[in-house]
């Protein structure tokens, strides 16, 4: 059996659409290097959108965070060239956690996943007081 892996490629083009704390909302459109074996996007393209959101949603309240938990749910297909919303919501802002709301929905309008994120705050950044 030949074993064969491929990159996967997330944030190879994006529009910031929104940025303010606690809200954040990304465009990227689905390329080559963003699917599967089958021709839709990866699941952990789709995971990755959702993690790196999550990350700067809580940057965006001041606080640099790393990912302790997450859980998603897989709703249905991406495709190629389909442009992608990736919405990212903090829903409750702790001391040393942070929970984050994401979804990612193509340009119809359509759910493709929905994911919570539980981030860990590690400390504020750099130049922060």
């Amino acid at each position: 059996m030949d074993i064969l892996l491929h990159e996967i490629r997330v944030f190879e083009n994006y529009e910031v659409k929104k940025a303010e704390a606690g809200h954040i909302i990304v465009d990227t459109k689905v390329v080559d290097g963003s699917l599967n074996y089958y021709g839709n996007a990866h699941g952990g393209y789709l995971f990755t959108l959702c993690d790196q959101i999550s990350g700067l949603v809580s940057r965006s309240l001041g606080a640099n965070a790393v990912t302790l938990q997450s859980n998603i749910n897989y709703l249905r297909a991406a495709h190629l060239g389909d442009v992608l919303t990736v919405e990212g919501r903090c829903i409750h802002n702790g001391r040393t956690t942070k929970i984050v709301d994401t979804v990612v929905a193509n340009d119809k309008g359509d759910v493709i996943t929905k994911a919570s994120f539980t981030m860990f705050v590690t400390d504020k950044p750099a130049g922060d007081a």
